[in-house]
């Protein structure tokens, strides 16, 4: 083990500093913004893993990566460096770092009128630890027992991660527990901390190895309350995000790391999708029946997505880019049947070869996997048996890749793909990946593969239909998986249990840059849901950006969640599935600043209102800035409580005409047909009121719904809307709505101007909410 220290004075950089550090390191310091400062330990031979593909400040990355150390695509504002009594201080603005060298410890510290508060401050005496023979690189910090800590991705628990453990390391976690399982699917080394008076930084870890992050699990006698983490890697990249608030820290971190890609609309309608569809030997039949039914039945949904059977052979393995014909006897009228029907589809696609697909000869005598010490394919376990991972660092292998998306996905009449199974859980240490014709040891990289695979899958759908926007999903990934698509928590459990942490795993991915989420509803493994499990589940996800009901349950007789499983609740089902499509306008605007800005579509109440009620953690959460919706996930009871943050104007019960005090506690009814949702006075909303049964996204007529407050005052929204499938809207060739809301004592006042060209605006009217014995009047363009 040893500590690091400096060895020597230090040296200006024109962007920080260098520090000369004993076992062969060099810190370097560097002011990239004047929000954002990088922290880098690296050995002199350079950093095992000498790019990353998760920092992206010009939107994304080059295939082979980016230098971790480069400055390309910041700002690099102006510093002041002084050396006192052999502490080095770098200052940029209102903040700065001291650097104490012997040991090395650093603190941040931000000012305050005329003083510096410290907010980040690493632990005393030993702060920076290597050990050779591990393999491990440490970090500690100083922990405030009353710092609260937040993101890390999908981890489970309450949203604040104060006194837990949690290892950074892709799995693949069918059925976990969504309280206390770790480690789940997504590589997120990405912590918030808050200090007591709501002030917080960001540490974003800028590693692809796997790490272990403990924020005050573990508790040493000789040391004050600490946090830290271990990473299996040589060297430190920390980049260190200011806020002052959480909500300044998210949009800052799309901006270091590429923000969000904006999906097609029909993506953002509800979705249905289960293995034993596509596993059924008449999987033609199943889903077009499944289809048909729906359109029967005036079920809402817009896509059916595939699961991967339609690649199984007659030994029920999956082999990617194949075809079961006897399933699917007429591939042409089946797709057909599914435009005509007005549906959109998307295909599961695995990165892993069994050693019996009929291409793994060719792709292991062309090199496409990842390899081992010897140059033979890494055969690992994977579902159904031995298989080998290809490596989509290799240019060949996208190649390889993109061929099979181009014409056995959507060539064969799918729209899309989602790219399931793709943890990469690698262990043999000896194995290599290309690095795009760099190689790295495959285990110190393992989140790329994903990340890569849906890069790779996002650009071969773009290059077939270039002029439309693509659409992809994927299980796995680390951060900056954005970009190209969304994500969701996985394979869930069927319980009341999951229903309830479910939503705490989603909004810490919100807050960790993977904003486009969602649970499968109803539960993706174990028992099948009763009819009210399964109406709250539908209803929790009828806000989310991501609603798509997909279930595997092959130890029951009827193994499928279904929307008309429990007829007794069919029509509640219905209803909340309407929910959704009013609401769509509102989501896919919010998706737009998403991607625009970085802003999350559904956050915890502590993002928006950081005050001791919203940090209680309760069962709910907002959707954008204005909507606070409270999903009922209690078994058996028919009200839910919330305490409303406080807000001008009070809070507005979107169910009937009641205006709720913010400030206050309370109890409103939540039965089984209801989920309970209250807009802020303010708030201008578009709602849907018309769409076509077949493309139930498409909204006709929209209402801007304004909900006026009881005080004067003027509230300001801006809504998006364009053609929902297209890129013109980088052109303008958009609608943008600026509204603004006024209210006086006798009157409220919309006005309405527009921007862009008005593409894809649908016939809209104004609805006004809150205007008791007021007159309302609007101005629209």
């Amino acid at each position: 083990m040893t500590i690091l220290s400096a060895t020597g004075p230090a040296h200006s950089t024109p962007h920080g500093l260098d520090l000369k550090l004993n076992a062969g390191f060099t810190l370097k310091v560097e002011v990239l913004e004047s929000w954002l400062t990088r922290i880098a330990i690296v050995p002199d031979g350079g950093f095992g893993v000498d790019r990353t593909w998760m920092i992206a400040p010009k939107g994304d990355t080059p295939w082979e990566g980016r230098d971790r150390l480069s400055v390309d695509g910041f700002s690099l504002p102006d510093i002041a460096r002084e050396t006192t009594d052999g502490t080095e201080t770098v200052t940029c603005g209102d903040a700065r770092i001291r650097i104490e060298t012997a040991p090395l410890r650093l603190a941040v510290e931000r000012r305050e009128g005329e003083a510096w508060r410290t907010v980040l401050k690493d632990r005393e005496r030993s702060a920076y630890y290597w050990l050779e023979r591990r393999g491990s690189f440490r970090h500690y910090q100083t922990r405030p027992q009353t710092d609260r800590h937040y993101g890390l991705g999908d981890k489970t628990g309450p949203l604040d991660r104060t006194g837990r453990r949690f290892r950074c390391l892709q799995i693949d976690s069918m059925g976990y527990d969504a309280e206390l399982s770790d480690p789940l699917y997504k590589h997120a080394p990405f912590v918030m901390v808050e200090a007591e008076d709501g002030t917080a930084t960001g540490l974003l870890y800028d590693t692809l190895s796997e790490m272990a992050v403990d924020l005050g699990a573990e508790h040493s006698n000789y040391y004050d309350p600490y946090r830290h983490v271990d990473i299996l890697e040589k060297g430190l990249v920390l980049y260190v995000i200011a806020g002052p608030r959480l909500s300044d820290i998210v949009p800052r971190l799309a901006q270091l790391t590429g923000r969000p890609h904006l999906p097609p609309r029909w993506s953002m309608g509800f979705a249905f999708t289960t293995m034993h569809h596509a596993d059924a030997p008449d999987a033609q039949a199943v889903m077009t029946d499944f289809a048909e039914r729906c359109r029967r039945d005036d079920i809402p949904i817009s896509a059916i997505h595939s699961g991967s059977g339609y690649t199984t052979r007659e030994d029920g393995r999956r082999y990617v880019f194949t075809w079961n014909e006897r399933k699917f006897p007429d591939r042409k009228a089946f797709f057909a049947r599914l435009k005509e029907l007005g549906y959109h589809t998307c295909a599961n696609v695995k990165p892993v070869l069994l050693k019996e697909h009929p291409a793994y000869p060719q792709a292991a005598e062309k090199g496409l996997f990842v390899k081992r010490q010897d140059g033979a394919p890494a055969v690992e376990m994977f579902w159904g048996g031995e298989g080998a991972s290809l490596d989509l660092s290799n240019p060949e292998t996208v190649a390889w890749w993109q061929d099979g998306i181009r014409t056995q996905v959507l060539g064969e009449g799918f729209d899309a793909a989602w790219n399931d199974n793709n943890e990469a859980e690698l262990w043999d240490e000896t194995a290599v990946v290309d690095g795009v014709g760099s190689p790295l040891p495959a285990i110190e990289v393992k989140p790329l593969q994903a990340l890569l695979m849906t890069r790779a899958t996002f650009e071969a759908t773009k290059a077939k239909k270039p002029d439309e926007r693509p659409y992809t999903i994927s299980r796995a990934g680390p951060i900056g998986i954005a970009r190209y698509g969304e994500t969701w928590t996985g394979d869930n459990f069927t319980s009341w249990h999951s229903l309830k942490w479910n939503i705490r795993n989603g909004l810490s991915m919100s807050l960790s840059g993977m904003p486009f989420i969602g649970h499968d509803i109803g539960g993706f493994a174990g028992p099948k849901p009763g009819p009210e499990l399964f109406t709250r589940f539908v209803q929790l996800m009828a806000l989310h950006p991501r609603a798509v009901m997909n279930s595997w349950k092959p130890q029951l007789d009827e193994p499928v969640n279904l929307p008309w499983m429990h007829p007794e609740v069919t029509e509640h089902v219905k209803a909340a599935l309407r929910l959704r499509y009013r609401f769509l306008p509102l989501l896919y605007s919010l998706a737009h600043d998403c991607h625009r800005t970085g802003e999350p579509i559904v956050a915890p109440l502590l993002y928006h209102f950081p005050d001791a009620s919203s940090r209680a953690d309760p069962d709910a959460f907002m959707l954008g800035p204005d909507v606070l919706v409270v999903p009922n996930v209690t078994e058996g009871t028919d009200t839910v409580s919330i305490d409303l943050p406080e807000v001008p104007g009070g809070w507005h019960d979107y169910w009937d005409e009641a205006v709720h005090a913010g400030g206050t506690r309370v109890t409103v009814p939540a039965p089984l047909d209801r989920l309970p949702i209250f807009v802020r006075s303010g708030a201008v909303l578009p709602l849907a009121i018309v769409w076509p049964a077949t493309s139930p996204h498409e909204a006709e007529a929209v209402a801007l719904t304004a909900f006026a407050g009881a005080e004067a005052g003027t509230s300001r929204r801006s809504i998006f809307f364009d053609d929902g499938t297209s890129w013109r809207y980088l052109d303008g060739d958009a609608s943008f709505l600026d509204c603004e809301l006024t209210a006086s004592a006798d009157n409220v006042r919309l006005a309405v101007a527009e921007k862009g060209t008005g593409r894809g605006r649908p016939e809209f009217f104004v609805e006004m909410r809150g205007l008791v014995d007021r007159t309302g009047e609007h101005d629209l363009p």
